[in-house]
């Protein structure tokens, strides 16, 4: 019993809690060190009124984030932080009434180099 209360107690250690608080996760992206720039597209109808970054595996530096909507409006969101392994931005609020996101861009700087690949993880909370 104690064995399985210690491995529950690293699991949340190791991993935000975001699926409880309403969360979503949107998508995922390895970081390479060659590699800048990240674009992901979402199918469907995504609409969310905020959402959150977080690295995995390794530290990322995440200058920009380009939140894109279907009805052409597009949100700037300068970051720039050091994401930690396990660390994610703050809880990003979206602007507007019509936040249907169709492609999310992401401008970081990975240093892993020698290292474990770090990974990016994005989620929304409607």
């Amino acid at each position: 019993m104690k064995q399985k209360i210690a491995l529950i107690l690293a699991l949340g250690a190791a991993f935000p809690a975001l699926a409880g608080d309403g969360w979503t996760l949107i998508g995922t992206r390895q970081v390479l060190d060659r590699t800048d720039f990240d674009s992901m597209v979402l199918p469907g109808p995504r609409d969310f009124r905020q959402i959150k970054v977080c690295a995995y595996r390794a530290a990322v530096d995440l200058k920009d984030i380009d939140v894109h909507f279907a009805n052409g409006g597009r949100q700037d969101v300068a970051v720039r932080a050091r994401l930690g392994k396990g660390d994610c931005t703050r809880d990003i609020d979206l602007e507007g009434a019509d936040r249907n996101i169709t492609r999310i861009d992401l401008k970081y700087d990975a240093a892993t180099r020698g290292r474990a690949r770090a990974k990016v993880k994005i989620f929304g909370r409607g």
